[in-house]
């Protein structure tokens, strides 16, 4: 698998690459790790992802596809996921929790 385009994030945390496999991921440079599952191009349009920029503020991170599809995905849901989730929806009510999580603790996500 080739890599096709590389971007750092605005505070140097994350990088950005797409990848020939039609992909884009997102890596946390601290820990050399994945963050998150891979960023596909457009379902159903046949393009792939060739490159990959972030936005100066960093909240975005759009993704060119080879089709002429450009992609931005809000950069908070993989930084902090549950913030974000809960700046956008609240905290899972308890019947959520155990319907997605079932015999989990639920823990306190949302202070």
């Amino acid at each position: 698998m080739s890599v096709l385009g590389v971007a750092f994030s605005p505070d140097g945390k994350l990088l950005a690459a797409a990848y020939s496999d039609g992909n884009a991921r997102l890596w946390d440079l601290a820990t050399r790790r994945a963050v998150g599952a891979p960023l596909p191009a457009g379902a159903g349009t046949g393009g792939s992802v060739s490159g990959v920029a972030f936005s100066p503020d960093g909240k975005l991170l759009a993704t060119a596809d080879t089709d002429g599809t450009l992609r931005l995905w809000q950069m908070p849901l993989f930084a902090d996921p549950y913030s974000a989730l809960c700046a956008d929806v609240g905290p899972p009510t308890k019947a959520e929790w155990t319907h997605y999580a079932p015999g989990e603790p639920q823990p306190r996500i949302c202070r």
